[in-house]
C-alpha cells in the first residue's frame, strides 16, 4: 500500500475530532440536530484550518445511513465520502473549473436528485477563483436550489467574492488554530506513529505551522523523513533554515555592542544556510517584544512567542529606548521585504542601520512636535523646573531644518479618467514574453524608478469604486512591480489568473493608461506568477554563474508588444 501523507491519514473523521473552530463546529451540529439546514454555505479562514475537512464532515452528516447528524464512518455512504467517491457529493476546484461553462454544466446537473444519499452536496473549493461571469451563471441556482442541494463554497480569501454571492450564503469564519491545540494534535500523532519529539521540537513545529493543522502535519511529515524517530530542536532547526535562540540573542548582542565584523560574519553565515531571512526579522521582532512586555510588567504569562529565559535575557542587556529603536527600525525591514527583489541585501542593509542606531540607555521620551530627542529633553526639563507652565519648547531651541520633500515621498492623487475605457476581458488572445527578452529587461532595469513607481502604487486604491475605471485598478493592485524599464514594466502576482487577465491582449491599453497616471509615460505592462518569476530568477543566475549575460550596453529597451 502506498505511503499515505500524515494530515491526510489524520484528518478529522467526525466533528468530535476536529481541532478547534469550536464555535463552527458546535453551530452545525446545533442545525443539524435541528434539522435546519441551509441551501448554501461560505467556510472562509486561513489555510489548513479545517475548512475542506468540515465540508465533508457536514456531507456525510448529512447523508449517513444512521439518520441525519450521525456521522457513523461505517455505513457505505460515510465511506464512500471518506474515499472521495460518493456520487452525490461533488468536490470542484474552482481554481482549475472558473469558467462560466464548467458552471452551467454543474447548473445542468442540480435539477437531478441524489443517486445514493438524502442531500446532494456540491463542495467548491478556492471559489474566488471563479470568474464574475461564472458567478453570476450560479447565482440563480445558488439563491433557490431544489430541496435536496446543498452548496458549501470554501475559500481563502472571501473579500474576492460578490456580494450577492456572499448574501445568499450562510457565512462560517475559520479561525487560526490555536498553538495549544495544533500541540495537542502533534503529540497525538505522535504517539500513534510510536516517535519521540522534544518539548523545544513540537514548539517550533507549531510556531511554523502558523495556525494551520495540515501545515503542523505535513511539517511533522518532513522532519520525520529527516531525523528518524526521535525528532530533536536541531533537526527543525536545520530542515527548515531557521535560526537558534542562542544565535538570534548573539545577533543581538553583537549589534548592541557595535560589533561590525561578527555582524556581517553571522550574516553571512545565515546566507550560506539558506536562512528565510523575512521569518528571521519576525522573529527577532517577536523576541524583542517580549522582552519590552517582560521588562515592563514581570509577567511571564504575557510573553506569547519566546522562551521565558530568552526574554529575561534580552531584558537584561538592553534598556527600553534600545529595545523601542531596535523595534522600530525591524518593523521598517519587514514591511520593505513585502516589494524588495533582493532581500538579502534588504536584510544586510538594515543590520548596518541597528549598527548605527545610537540609542543610550536612558529613557527618552519623543518631541510630539518633531521626534527630535534634543527637543525632547527641553520639554522635559522644561516641565521639571516649572511644572505649571505649559509644556512648550523656549524660543532658544535650535532650529530643526525641514527634510527637503524627495519625489518618492510625494502622494499621488489619481482623478477619474474622462475617457471610456472598454470592459476588462477574462478571456482572450494573450501577450507572450520569453524569458530571454525578461532577463534582458532585468539587466537594463532602473531599480530607482522602480521603487518611486511601487510607493505609489497604492493610489490605485482610489480608483476601485469607479464605474469606469475601477475593474482596471482592482486588477492592478492584485500585481505589484517587478522590473521597470523605459519602456516595459513588468509585474508579478500571487495567482496565475491575475497573471492571465493582465496579459490579455484586450486589456493592455486600459492597463497602460491608468500605469501612466503613476509613471508619467505610457509603457507596456506584462505580468508574471510566481512559478514563471522563480523559472525567470534561477536562469538568470545560471547565466550570471557562467558569465553569459548579454551586456546592458547591446541591449535596445525596445516595447515588448
Amino acid at each position: 500500500m502506498s505511503y499515505l501523507a500524515l494530515y491526510r491519514k489524520y484528518r478529522s473523521k467526525n466533528f468530535d475530532e476536529l481541532v478547534g473552530q469550536n464555535a463552527v463546529k458546535q453551530t452545525l451540529v446545533n442545525s443539524l440536530k435541528m434539522q435546519k439546514i441551509s441551501h448554501a454555505y461560505l467556510f472562509s479562514g486561513p489555510r489548513g484550518t479545517g475548512k475542506t475537512s468540515v465540508a465533508r464532515l457536514f456531507a456525510k452528516a448529512l447523508n449517513c445511513e444512521e439518520g441525519l447528524g450521525h456521522i457513523c464512518n461505517n455505513c457505505s455512504s460515510c465511506y464512500a465520502i471518506s474515499e472521495g467517491s460518493h456520487p452525490d457529493v461533488i468536490e470542484i476546484d474552482a481554481a482549475s473549473n472558473s469558467g462560466v461553462d464548467e458552471v452551467r454544466e454543474l447548473i445542468e446537473k442540480v435539477k437531478y436528485a441524489p443517486i445514493k444519499g438524502k442531500y446532494k452536496v456540491y463542495i467548491i473549493d478556492e471559489v474566488h477563483m471563479m470568474t464574475n461571469s461564472a458567478f453570476n451563471a450560479l447565482l440563480k441556482t445558488l439563491e433557490e436550489p431544489p430541496s435536496y442541494v446543498v452548496f458549501i463554497l470554501c475559500t481563502t480569501e472571501p473579500y474576492k467574492l460578490l456580494p450577492t454571492i456572499l448574501s445568499r450564503c450562510q457565512r462560517y469564519e475559520f479561525k487560526k488554530i490555536g498553538d495549544a491545540d495544533l500541540k495537542e494534535l502533534i503529540v497525538r500523532v505522535l504517539k500513534e506513529e510510536n516517535l519521540m519529539a522534544s518539548n523545544d521540537a513540537i514548539n517550533l513545529i507549531v510556531e511554523l505551522a502558523n495556525g494551520g493543522a495540515r501545515d503542523a502535519l505535513s511539517i511533522l511529515d518532513q522532519v520525520i523523513s529527516y531525523s528518524g524517530n526521535d525528532i530533536q530542536e536541531d533537526d527543525v532547526i536545520n530542515m527548515f533554515g531557521l535560526v537558534s535562540s542562542e544565535e538570534k540573542i548573539r545577533l543581538l548582542e553583537d549589534i548592541r555592542n557595535k560589533n561590525t565584523l561578527r555582524v556581517l560574519k553571522t550574516f553571512e553565515d545565515f546566507v550560506s544556510r539558506s536562512v528565510d531571512l523575512s521569518r528571521l526579522v519576525n522573529e527577532l521582532l517577536s523576541l524583542l517584544k517580549d522582552s519590552l512586555v517582560y521588562l515592563k510588567t514581570r509577567d511571564k504569562s504575557l510573553i506569547i512567542s519566546s522562551k521565558e529565559e530568552d526574554a529575561r535575557e534580552i531584558m537584561l542587556k538592553f534598556s527600553e529606548p534600545q529595545l523601542l529603536s531596535f523595534i522600530d527600525i525591524l518593523l521598517k525591514c519587514q514591511s520593505e521585504f513585502k516589494t524588495t527583489s533582493d532581500p538579502n541585501f534588504l536584510f544586510e542593509i538594515y543590520l548596518l542601520k541597528l549598527l548605527e542606531s545610537d540609542i543610550k540607555g536612558e529613557n527618552v521620551q519623543p518631541s510630539v512636535v518633531t521626534g527630535s530627542v534634543q527637543q525632547s529633553n527641553q520639554v522635559s526639563q522644561i516641565s521639571k523646573e516649572n511644572p505649571a507652565k505649559p509644556q512648550y519648547i523656549s524660543q532658544s531651541t535650535p532650529k530643526v531644518e525641514p527634510v527637503p520633500v524627495t519625489k518618492q515621498e510625494v502622494e499621488i492623487k489619481l482623478k477619474p479618467s474622462s475617457t471610456e475605457f472598454s470592459v476588462l476581458a477574462t478571456d482572450g488572445e494573450y501577450n507572450e514574453v520569453s524569458l530571454d527578452d525578461l532577463i534582458k529587461l532585468t539587466i537594463i532595469s532602473d531599480k530607482d524608478e522602480r521603487k518611486l513607481i511601487t510607493q505609489r502604487w497604492s493610489a490605485f486604491n482610489q480608483l476601485v469604486n469607479d464605474p469606469n475605471e475601477g475593474t482596471y485598478a482592482s486588477l492592478l493592485l492584485d500585481a505589484r512591480p517587478y522590473i521597470l524599464t523605459n519602456s516595459n514594466l513588468i509585474l508579478i502576482c500571487d495567482y496565475p489568473s491575475t497573471a492571465k487577465k493582465i496579459n490579455i491582449k484586450s486589456n493592455q491599453e486600459g492597463l497602460g493608461k491608468l500605469v501612466k497616471k503613476v509613471l508619467g509615460r505610457k509603457v507596456c505592462v506584462y505580468a508574471l506568477n510566481r512559478d514563471v518569476s522563480t523559472e525567470l530568477i534561477k536562469k538568470y543566475r545560471n547565466l550570471q554563474e557562467l558569465n553569459h549575460l548579454p551586456k546592458k550596453a547591446e541591449i535596445e529597451d525596445k516595447k515588448l508588444f
